[in-house]
């Protein structure tokens, strides 16, 4: 399989670590012997960290992914110390100015050249890439106001922040495709003026250690002090301010508990969240005499929790974010509130037990019966991570872009084929 390529100057590299890393995958063996597709792609990329399961599965598939990332001089260092996406905490007047950076890196490292597609993944490398070649791929996983105001940067209406809208409908509009990873975000490119044509949706790949993590049993029975008899359900997540949402939903699970422990006194809900909202659940479990039917645990268990637990319960809470699809990739068995995001997972309900979210009945009766039916709930969790293999996997997502980069190279030659080509006149003088 041929090696990845790290283009930049010697002032643009990544990190020895990430490179190594990046040869590591390159060395692998293929797990996908059916068809190649040897696309010469960058990267551009804020964070190499970002993009590694999906070039992990492009190598898979038979293409020669590069990676171009800033080197972290200057005003983009704070794209690159920290272990979360700091391309996400920076005000929108940062990210433009980052816009100018990432042209003369382009230019720099020669990507058009060098390369037959250009897959730009934050809209600063989008804004540099569009305006310098033709055939781009963007990748939106938020747009940009929202990006903003979700940081607390920036008002999401702010004339600022609609500005910034409009200069990235110009990006979606050039780019020769775009790729998004849930049906929200579509939209939202047809809203801008994108063609459907244009527009790809694909998932993102599963981080590989999620799939290949082991349960101890024992570590969650020892932390929670319980016995091996117990059924442990997980509620992966407490809202950390206090409202009447919280209230509501601290009382819909306590009225879930008490109908369960009816007729399955062995259960154990195990709750995850900081200090604040373990006082207030304790408090009200208290009250409603059910403190030794649940546990507590701090935001930093919350991985191993979830890949000890028997059955993993995500309401419409949790939707927003990937506690659904972190279970089932795990093997473990989901059950789910019946909402949009969820669907986004597994829409015809494949390793996933749906319920009506927020009634409590209908919790009770399906929470239930997964506790009285192990083989039911082994089989769950089973088919839940044979889902997310056969659809989210590294190889089976960097696969799907074959379709993308096709139509990006047309359309890069068909532009390059109008472009008129300067005509040299030749002058005559007179004797």
């Amino acid at each position: 399989m041929p090696s990845t390529r790290l283009s930049g100057t010697s002032k643009h590299r990544m990190s020895s670590s990430v490179a190594m890393h990046i040869d590591h995958l390159a060395a692998r063996p293929s797990r996908t012997s059916a068809k190649r597709y040897p696309w010469k792609v960058v990267h551009a990329c804020e964070l190499a960290r970002e993009v590694l399961s999906l070039v992990e599965g492009q190598l898979a598939a038979g293409m020669r992914p590069s990676l171009l990332t800033p080197g972290g001089f200057g005003a983009t260092r704070s794209f690159v110390d920290s272990k979360r996406a700091e391309a996400r905490q920076i005000s929108l007047l940062q990210m433009w100015n980052h816009v100018r950076e990432w042209r003369k890196l382009l230019n720099d490292s020669a990507a058009e050249c060098s390369s037959e597609i250009i897959h730009a993944h934050s809209f600063a490398a989008g804004m540099a890439a569009v305006r310098a070649s033709s055939g781009v791929v963007y990748q939106l996983k938020q747009t940009v106001e929202r990006l903003a105001a979700a940081n607390g940067n920036q008002d999401e209406n702010s004339w600022l922040a609609r500005s910034f809208r409009v200069a990235e409908q110009f990006v979606l509009t050039r780019a020769a495709a775009v790729v998004v990873h849930n049906h929200r975000q579509r939209l939202a490119c047809l809203e801008r003026g994108v063609a459907a044509g244009s527009v790809f949706l694909i998932p993102e790949p599963i981080d590989p250690h999620l799939l290949e993590q082991e349960c101890d049993r024992r570590w969650l029975e020892t932390i929670t002090d319980s016995s091996p008899e117990t059924v442990f359900f997980l509620i992966p997540s407490l809202p950390e301010i206090p409202s009447w949402d919280e209230r509501d939903a601290l009382l819909r699970w306590m009225r879930v508990i008490s109908v369960l422990r009816q007729e399955h006194p062995n259960i154990k809900f195990v709750f995850v969240g900081n200090a604040a909202a373990a006082d207030h659940l304790r408090n009200v479990a208290s009250t409603c005499g059910l403190s030794g039917l649940i546990s507590v645990l701090d935001d930093e268990y919350r991985d191993q929790a979830t890949a000890c637990a028997d059955v993993v319960i995500c309401d419409r809470e949790h939707a927003d974010d990937a506690y659904a699809l972190e279970a089932m990739a795990r093997g473990r068995a989901l059950l789910a509130a019946d909402v949009e995001q969820h669907r986004e997972f597994t829409a015809d309900g494949h390793g996933c037990l749906w319920y009506r979210a927020g009634e409590v009945g209908d919790i009770a009766q399906r929470a239930s019966f997964l506790a009285g039916n192990p083989q039911f709930r082994r089989a769950l969790a089973a088919a839940g991570r044979e889902h997310c293999l056969a659809t989210r996997s590294a190889e089976v997502v960097g696969a799907q872009y074959d379709a993308v980069y096709r139509l990006a190279f047309a359309r890069r030659k068909g532009r390059d084929s109008s472009t008129p080509k300067t005509q040299l006149i030749p002058l005559q003088v007179g004797s």
